[in-house]
């Protein structure tokens, strides 16, 4: 297979759709959008990374991929307890200098949380999803542990707090339960206690001179 042959099938997957706008001079244009595919790859990756982590917004089809890339990252960047001072839900569909503002106020973020995997404003801008993906990877996994950690700290503070106004009734209602089961295992005892009745109504102190006295008291004694 020559070179050029390959060259023209790699271009017929690379291109996705064809779109025409007007030129300066009012001419009609057409263009084709190509698509990486490893980036196209790294994309649904990265989105099903923020849609794991609880930010549905990536399932609305009418938003671009920049506005859910960085309204996911804004968003994770704050369910990690840091302040990003943007508002995305009102910067939908953002010209240019919007867009690259937005994108460097996230990256100053990203630094001051000690983010790993250095990315630029204008990979971000730019869709670059190969780098974009690493450092969603990174703050969805500070997300689930900052959940982990708020869910630990409100578990141990609920039962503080109803120990603190419920513990003495708890311990009065024990020490009822426990005293009320000591009284019935006593009367049960009491009702079921053995009763002698084959027991001989000799006197204990006559004596067992004669055989018939002797055997009849080992007789009842076997009896009882």
């Amino acid at each position: 297979m020559s070179l050029s042959s390959v060259e023209q099938k790699m271009q017929t997957v690379l291109v996705r759709q064809k779109m025409s706008t007007l030129d300066e001079e009012g001419r009609l244009r057409q263009f084709d959008v190509r698509e990486d595919p490893e980036q196209k790859a790294k994309c649904d990756q990265t989105m099903e990374l923020l849609l794991a982590a609880g930010y549905f917004r990536v399932r609305i089809k009418g938003l671009s991929e920049f506005d859910k890339v960085v309204g996911g990252l804004a968003w994770s960047i704050q369910a990690c307890n840091f302040i990003v001072d943007i508002d995305v839900l009102y910067q939908e569909n953002a010209i240019l200098g919007q867009k690259i503002a937005l994108t460097e106020r996230i990256v100053v973020v990203l630094s001051r949380m000690k983010c790993p995997y250095p990315i630029e404003p204008h990979q971000i801008q730019g869709g670059d999803f190969i780098h974009i993906f690493p450092v969603v990877q990174w703050l969805v996994k500070r997300v689930f542990e900052r959940r982990a950690d708020i869910g630990d700290f409100n578990r141990a503070y609920t039962l503080s707090q109803y120990d603190k106004h419920f513990g003495e009734t708890k311990n009065e209602v024990q020490q009822q339960m426990v005293t009320s089961l000591k009284q019935n295992v006593e009367a049960i005892r009491i009702r079921h206690r053995p009763q002698r009745r084959y027991r001989c109504l000799d006197s204990k102190k006559k004596r067992l001179n004669t055989s018939d006295e002797r055997r009849k008291r080992i007789d009842s004694t076997l009896v009882e």
